[in-house]
């Protein structure tokens, strides 16, 4: 079916749900489940729709009595429509009766194939690699760290990498055991902060990075922590300003992040230049 523009930009918008059109014998053969395909006049674009109901009706008049009218053209009064409609088909066309097609926004025809292979696809994006964590503090909300031997020897939250197929919260636990000894992060712990990190000279891909709310570690948690000597050296309890010198303050601006959203003084999303 062929529409004008305004009408293709309503149905387009998901305003217009409801088509009319003049009983002829071909449409009259319509029914539930059919699919039908707009185009629109002015351009080459169409979409597709499925028919869930059609009803026939004697005249525009009646046709508008049974149906709201906004879902046949959202931008004009009754009056007005019933005006458009009659004005579009001469009363002989109408005399053969009017069908109401109405229709929802569930695809009717499958998706097209991808213009490419996803293995060749994955060649023309940028790669990224995602960590996840868990932010975990001691009985006064004073952040728990650790050192890392690597590198510029960064205090980091408990995590890492994920593996392939791993979800996020996943990796934040299995690192929290490999790298604590501790199994953090029960239940459905809260997320604090999506963290996007820039490439830069030391990690030459961006790096996309999940921050959990992994709770309050009891003093018995803490005498229990005990490290992977092949991945950190050191683990402190700290207030935030304490911790905001021994970091810096390139560093220290993710912690701040994360404590902001903890506290809901703060956005949950935080962008940084790699440190």
């Amino acid at each position: 079916m062929h529409l004008r523009p305004r009408s293709y930009a309503q149905v387009e918008s998901g305003r217009k749900t409801i088509e009319v059109r003049v009983a002829t014998a071909a449409l009259r053969t319509v029914a539930e489940g059919d699919t039908i395909v707009f185009h629109d006049r002015a351009t080459d674009r169409q979409l597709d729709v499925l028919v869930r109901r059609t009803t026939a009706h004697a005249s525009f008049g009646e046709l508008l009595a049974a149906h709201d009218s906004r879902r046949v053209d959202p931008d004009a009064r009754h009056a007005e429509l019933l005006g458009a409609l009659r004005g579009t088909h001469p009363p002989a066309e109408e005399e053969l009766g009017v069908l109401a097609f109405e229709f929802d926004h569930r695809p009717a025809r499958p998706g097209q194939p991808l213009p490419m292979a996803p293995a060749d696809y994955l060649t023309t994006i940028p790669h990224y690699t995602m960590y996840s964590c868990l932010y975990v503090r001691d009985a006064d909300d004073r952040p728990v760290q650790l050192r890392s031997v690597y590198g510029k020897r960064l205090w980091q939250f408990p995590g890492g990498i994920s593996d392939a197929g791993e979800d996020p919260l996943g990796t934040a636990r299995r690192e929290a055991v490999e790298e604590t000894g501790l199994a953090l992060g029960p239940g459905q712990p809260r997320l604090l902060l999506t963290h996007y990190l820039h490439p830069g000279p030391r990690w030459p891909m961006g790096k996309i990075g999940f921050v959990f709310d992994g709770g309050n570690l009891t003093p018995g948690q803490l005498r229990r922590i005990r490290l992977d000597p092949q991945e950190h050296d050191l683990w402190a309890v700290h207030g935030l300003d304490e911790w905001r010198r021994l970091m810096g303050e390139a560093p220290y601006a993710r912690l701040a992040a994360v404590e902001r959203a903890r506290t809901d003084q703060g956005p949950h999303y935080l962008v940084t230049d790699s440190v």
